[in-house]
């Protein structure tokens, strides 16, 4: 087979959901996986840091590593590997499927940081302050349990297959992990699209069941998050922990939503269709249809798991730390914005420099053709970015913060501030032990959004 360059520009510029053309989408995707587990570690990383023996931060920690690494599951597409691999892609379905065990089991002992009636014995400290180790070991014994019970990884989680295509006409090459079901693959009819290669995965009755049981997990959290904030509301208790709340119940309303529809979605593809993977996409070649409705399906899927992945980070980072870490907003959105800012960069640096080098055998000319505008442009680049992270990470103050930004206001009522006022207000920052460089960035804040609101 080409090299990797050529072969992801095959790929990429090859796409047709209707034909079943769709490992060029496999490799988007891939990358996606890749970065957003990146992106759920470094906010892990952020918590973590935060508050290393705190019980509540060591738990969010273990969630987001739990999603982040649910989110690589198509990492197999990062580079077309041969049929050799395939003991190593099962070892490693072993793991995902132990976080995604893991995660269910975290979603629903989230009622022990915040408060369900009927759930109270769950925020003693010998529960509360165990669960970090208590409960990953908890899913690896379930997960031990699983393959002994059936057999192994296949009776478990389902074989694999590796299946190459050379061209149009040829049969196709199919390698078979030990246990695995036979499959009926099929070389497409499309001749531009080949040569290619892909794996293809078989589930289980129990792994179909556990894929799924994320959006009822996640619903399960979704009350306890709802009722917690009620009961905090009623009972007086702190207006950050209520936050805390409302932001975690934010967090799991987005996968119960989209990724709950998708999941509906496809089990409405298995029952009119039945379980579909790639290799059977050959047999419904003709049927363009039938190939488009599932490929939707099965990307949406996908999709979901990304987005609400990212969502819940996000959300889940900004409920911890926003009221423990001075300027945790602004951190989040550098960190998200230099981490987009350098995937974006990286992945053209590779494909321009794979194009020149297929073009005129000069792979680094493509290198500095991406390099060099955005070296320059670097700044509007980041300003663009920066606007997009503010509009998914707000803002957000602690009470004391809110208090001085209300006496700001008034002193820039007619946009000027007097030394007296000045005084007053070194006062009030130093009565609410506010940090000098944390009220430069309040103020700075305040009149950045005053100037914005004045423009519009």
């Amino acid at each position: 087979m080409e090299d990797v360059g050529s072969y992801y520009i095959r790929m990429l510029t090859n796409i047709d959901l209707f034909r079943g053309e769709t490992v060029g989408l496999s490799i988007i995707f891939a990358w996606l996986g890749l970065f957003a587990m990146v992106y759920l570690f470094i906010l892990a990383s952020l918590i973590l840091r935060a508050r290393p023996s705190a019980a509540e931060n060591q738990f969010m920690f273990l969630l987001l590593i739990a999603e982040g690494f649910k989110v690589s599951f198509d990492w197999k597409f990062l580079y077309p590997f041969g049929p050799e691999i395939m003991p190593m892609v099962q070892y490693i379905r072993v793991v995902w499927w132990f976080f995604l065990i893991l995660s269910l089991l975290l979603y629903v002992s989230i009622c022990a940081f915040y408060p369900v009636r009927f759930l109270r014995f769950m925020s003693r400290d010998g529960i509360r302050n165990n669960l970090y180790w208590g409960l990953p070991f908890l899913s690896g014994l379930i997960v031990a349990l699983m393959l002994t019970q059936n057999g192994g990884i296949v009776g478990a989680f389902g074989g694999i297959g590796h299946v190459i295509c050379l061209d149009a006409n040829s049969i196709p090459q199919v390698t078979l992990y030990p246990g695995t079901k036979e499959i009926a693959a099929s070389c497409f009819n499309i001749p531009e699209y080949h040569p290619y290669a892909y794996f293809t995965t078989e589930s289980t009755s129990l792994g179909t069941l556990l894929l799924f049981s994320q959006v009822f997990f996640a619903m399960i959290a979704l009350g306890f998050m709802k009722s917690a904030q009620r009961t905090l509301e009623n009972e007086g208790a702190s207006i950050e922990k209520a936050t805390e709340a409302r932001a975690l119940f934010i967090g799991f309303s987005g996968k119960v939503v989209f990724q709950g529809a998708m999941v509906a979605f496809m089990i409405f593809l298995s029952a009119k269709f039945g379980q579909i993977n790639f290799a059977d996409v050959a047999k419904y070649i003709g049927n363009e249809s039938v190939i488009g409705i599932y490929m939707v399906g099965l990307y949406g899927f996908v999709l979901s798991i990304l987005a609400t992945a990212l969502f819940e980070g996000v959300m889940f980072t900004y409920a911890i730390l926003k009221n423990e870490i001075l300027g945790i907003d602004e951190r989040l959105r550098k960190t998200f914005s230099t981490a987009v800012f350098a995937s974006t960069g990286g992945i053209l640096f590779l494909v321009a420099s794979e194009i020149m080098e297929s073009m005129i055998g000069i792979g680094w000319v493509g290198g500095v053709l991406i390099g060099l505008p955005l070296i320059v442009l670097r700044k509007p680049i980041f300003s663009f970015i920066n606007g997009f992270s503010n509009v998914i990470m707000p803002e957000s103050f602690t009470s004391e913060e809110q208090k001085y930004l209300e006496v700001y206001e008034m002193a820039m009522d007619d946009s000027i501030i007097t030394t007296k006022e000045r005084r007053m207000l070194d006062f009030q920052a130093k009565s609410l032990n506010l940090d000098p460089s944390r009220v430069q960035h309040l103020e700075s804040w305040f009149d950045s959004n005053t100037s914005t609101d004045e423009e519009e």
